[in-house]
Parts: C-alpha cells; structure tokens; sequence
C-alpha cells in the first residue's frame, strides 16, 4: 500500500496520473478538512486514507477524458480506494465553485487601485490524454490557449503584477440586474446572477464599474469554501491561472456611490454560482 505524506492511496492511481501521482495525493490531502466517513476533522499529518473515483470517456477523435473525484478519511475509518467507471463520451455538466474578491493595489505615486477579481473552479476536476501522452487537465489548457497564464505565487501582489489581459475572445459582460458572464469563444464558460440590492455583491459590482476589467483566477485545485479562498495549493502544483478580462456593461453601475476598502487589501464575498457546461 503506497504512502505519500502519510496518506495511503491504492497503487493502481498511478496508471492514471503517472508522474504526477504523488502531487494529486498531496493537494488532496491540502484540500480536505474534514473525514468523508466520519466527518470528523482531519489534522495533518494524521494517518489517512484517499479513496478516488474515476470516470472515463473517449470522444469520436480518440481524446481519452477522465474527471477525478476523491475524498479522505481517517485511516481508521477506511483503508485506499480507487473505482473506475466507463461511460459514453458526452459534454460534461460540472459544477462551478467561486469566490469574488477585491483587491487593492497600492502605486508607487502613493494612489490606490481597486482591481475586482472572480476566482473560480469546476468540480469535479476534468483532464484529457491524447495518444497515450500525459494527463493535461482540460480548464488549464483551455485558459492558456487564450492567453491566460500560470502563476507560480499566491502572493496577489504578485499575482497583481504579473497578470496580463487575456486573449480578445475572453470577454466578461454584466447585465444592469446582475446577471455576471464569462465568455470564451462566444460560449459561456461561468455565469452568475448577482443582487445589485445586497451589500456584499454592490460592493463588488461597484468595484467592477471603476475598473472596467476584472482579474481572473482560475484552474484546478482552488481551496474554495464558505469562508475563504486559498490559492496555495494550485499555485504549488502548477495549476493557478490568472489574466485580466475587459467587462462590457458594468458601466449601469458607475453612477452607484464610489467604493472605499478599507482596513484590509483582501475582501472576500460568500462563493455563489450556477450548474454550468464546461465549454472546451
């Protein structure tokens, strides 16, 4: 029974990530918090278990797609596990997780710029192979291919610096009533219904108007829950993706009253969103 990091996972994992098998049980074992038997918290370093869930499609043009869905328990509640599935291709329905956030970026002119920022992720996680290569996970690929680009820090002051806009047919539109799309291609890959009446998400929406942009953060691996975000675990393993994106519309907001953060560089609103197609 193999063990990385204390977490014991079945051997047969490892025909299906291969090299990357060990980061897969390590960001695992970073996401949880909680025993997925028991439902008791998991401390690190205890002794745990990882139980994986593979489902496998192949398209008509040969392309091998795999979605991962895992869970951890305590050793004592379960030993490794590994289920593979097959099942006909078809367009996945997955579930997008998100946070919005505000950041404040500090010039060397002493001004203060206010950058909004969406921060989302599918679950469960999809990644495809061709011809025998490597896993690529498919949201990864696809940001990159349209000029989105990894970042290898958490640190958003970096992540502020480093981030460029993305390509012309990444567009973000958002309707007077708060109707929030990301566009790729003409398909809409998140879409949110925001309330323009509710504190949290006028705040935002403010911020969005000032701007006229908004910084993406995307990819796999995004601790994202109720209370927080935490983008170190996809920055550890490679798959943070970030790119600015011109917003249409934001503009029925402008004559709102201008936002002031203060107190803090980081504000983060409740995660929210909607059933969506992963358009690839």
């Amino acid at each position: 029974m193999p063990t990385t990091r204390n977490v014991a996972w079945d051997g047969r994992l490892q025909s299906f990530k291969g090299r990357d098998t060990a980061n897969y049980v390590t960001t695992a074992a970073d996401l949880a918090k909680t025993c997925a038997s028991c439902q008791g918290p998991l401390e690190p370093g205890e002794p745990a278990s990882l139980l994986v869930d593979i489902t496998q499609s192949t398209t008509p043009d040969g392309t091998e797609y795999l979605t991962f869905t895992d869970a951890l328990c305590h050793r004592r509640c379960s030993g490794p596990g590994l289920a593979v599935r097959q099942t006909p291709w078809q367009p996945d329905t997955l579930s997008p997780v998100a946070a919005r956030v505000v950041l404040t970026q500090n010039s060397k002119g002493g001004r203060t710029r206010v950058v909004p920022v969406l921060a989302f992720t599918f679950v469960p996680v999809v990644s495809f192979r061709q011809d025998g290569g490597e896993l690529t996970s498919a949201l990864v690929s696809l940001l990159l291919a349209r000029g989105f680009q990894l970042a290898m820090s958490p640190d958003y002051a970096a992540i502020l610096e480093q981030a460029a806009e993305a390509a012309a047919s990444c567009r973000i539109s958002v309707t007077r009533e708060g109707l929030l799309r990301l566009r790729i291609d003409g398909e809409i890959l998140y879409r949110e219904q925001l309330n323009p009446h509710d504190a949290e998400d006028a705040e935002w929406l403010q911020a969005t108007a000032q701007s006229g942009h908004m910084l993406v953060i995307s990819g796999d691996n995004l601790g994202i829950t109720e209370t927080g975000l935490d983008i170190s675990p996809a920055a550890r393993h490679g798959t943070l993706v970030i790119g600015t994106v011109p917003v249409s519309g934001g503009d029925a907001f402008a004559s709102a009253t201008r936002l002031h953060v203060t107190g803090r560089d980081v504000g983060l609103s409740r995660p929210k969103g909607e059933d969506g197609r992963f358009g690839r």
